[in-house]
């Protein structure tokens, strides 16, 4: 599902939870509220209230489009797009595209996929681009764009390898902005309802996916969002969870592909994949419907400070903690789910890392598919998705709406294949931790406020 970006009317904002009327007035009108010589940050007027349900976020109208609009984030000094996935609209790419050099700074080629996402190289690029549109003027004429920063030592976090990383996370940047500005709350996600139909499945999740594998790195994730896979540690991080089963739940279903059972004990909760053999739940997102009786809490202690943090094994939003599914686990939500014995069969299990690949195969999905695009508000951003972001380094003697220093190089990845590393945040449930710069990952960006 796509929706346009123009369609979005300038004073009237529709959310989930009702009518929400912004007092806005324009740029130009609001950077002379302040006098001759003072304009206010990101053209924010006096009049305007903060975003409801957030703190320190005001929305900044700029135009007919919200493209054009910003968000004055006051805890961080900030002007932030509002569109928090401007890569994701392919006529600003067009736009772009002449003032992004045709090689990163690695040499690869700067690609940007449909839904907006991106290599850490290409972010680079496409900030770059956003200071050099309109003759040198830059992107709502600001030139002084920049990749949200964090710092390598970060006491606030809750964890450290080689830097800080983990959860609670407040001196970076993005960190700030989903534990502060957002006012969310580890596990949650900006987007605790994502009701996606991409065929034949029910809430197919941008977020990660646990699969059974491991390697080195720690627990092997999937994405469908970009078809690539990843290792994560189980301590805090909330993923998705889809599990199959080889037992055939019905009739099987007419055609080729993976298509929704029309009968038998699987029809309204299970797809079939006529390559396979294997047979999925509908709901891609299952236990944020059915947590099968599982109300059980972890408890996490941090590595920096020893404090604990003791969070449901089942977010609201369906990411589950690993312990939850932890196929050596003798108790968990797939052994419910099998006790339960959902649709016909207690042969439910947790899938490798291959399985998910060829599911995504079968299915024609491709990397950076805009039907896993979250095409809604989170609080006062637009397009914001439930997904990782990139972010780079700063120096953390400076301030937090200092700019990235290009002279920090993170450790690489470990293994025969090491890769260079960068700072990523997952506003699916609020992980700040560092991924190998070919990811795959949204990209937004700020200027520090006058």
């Amino acid at each position: 599902m796509e929706i346009s970006r123009s369609l979005i009317s300038r004073s009237l904002v529709v959310v989930a939870l009702g009518t929400i009327v912004l007092s806005c007035i324009g740029v130009a009108q609001a950077q002379n509220a302040g006098g001759p010589g003072n304009p206010l940050p990101c053209g924010a007027a006096p009049r305007e209230a903060s975003f409801p349900g957030t703190k320190g976020l005001f929305v900044v109208d700029g135009g007919p489009s919200y493209d054009d609009w910003t968000v004055y984030d006051s805890n961080l000094g900030v002007c932030w797009l509002a569109d928090g996935n401007l890569a994701g609209d392919s006529t600003v790419v067009a736009m772009m595209r002449p003032f992004m050099t045709p090689v990163n700074g690695d040499g690869s080629a700067p690609i940007i996929n449909p839904d907006g996402t991106m290599s850490y190289e290409t972010a680079l690029n496409w900030v770059a681009a956003l200071n050099l549109y309109n003759s040198g003027n830059g992107w709502l004429n600001h030139y002084n764009w920049q990749l949200p920063a964090t710092p390598q030592t970060d006491p606030t976090c809750k964890s450290f390898n080689v830097v800080n990383f983990g959860v609670l996370c407040t001196e970076s940047a993005l960190g700030s902005l989903y534990n502060v500005g957002l006012a969310q709350t580890f596990p949650s996600s900006v987007a605790p309802f994502f009701p996606t139909l991409v065929f034949p499945f029910f809430q197919l999740e941008p977020g990660l996916y646990w699969t059974s594998d491991t390697n080195s790195g720690g627990q092997v994730t999937f994405s469908f969002n970009n078809l690539q896979s990843g290792a994560n540690t189980t301590n805090y991080n909330f993923y998705h969870v889809l599990p199959m089963t080889k037992v055939l739940l019905g009739p099987i279903p007419p055609g080729t592909g993976v298509l929704p059972y029309k009968g038998g004990s699987g029809e309204g909760k299970a797809v079939y994949d006529t390559d396979t053999g294997l047979s999925w739940t509908f709901n891609a997102n299952l236990p944020a419907e059915n947590k099968f009786g599982v109300t059980g809490k972890v408890t996490i202690t941090s590595m920096v400070d020893k404090s604990t943090l003791t969070v449901p094994l089942i977010n609201g939003d369906g990411a589950v903690h690993f312990s939850a599914i932890d196929p050596t686990a003798p108790t968990g939500w797939i052994v419910s789910m099998n006790k339960s014995k959902y649709a016909g069969t207690d042969t439910w299990t947790l899938p490798a890392n291959a399985d998910l690949l060829q599911l995504a195969e079968d299915m024609g999905l491709t990397a950076g598919d805009k039907r896993l695009e979250w095409p809604f508000f989170a609080g006062p951003f637009l397009f914001f998705q439930p997904g990782f972001y990139w972010s780079c380094a700063r120096d953390p003697q400076t301030s937090l709406n200092a700019p990235c220093d290009p002279s920090i190089i993170l450790p690489t990845s470990s293994g025969p294949n090491a890769q260079p590393m960068e700072f990523s945040f997952n506003f699916d449930d609020g992980f700040e931790g560092t991924d190998e710069n070919s990811k795959l990952f949204y990209v937004t960006a700020y200027y520090p406020a006058p």
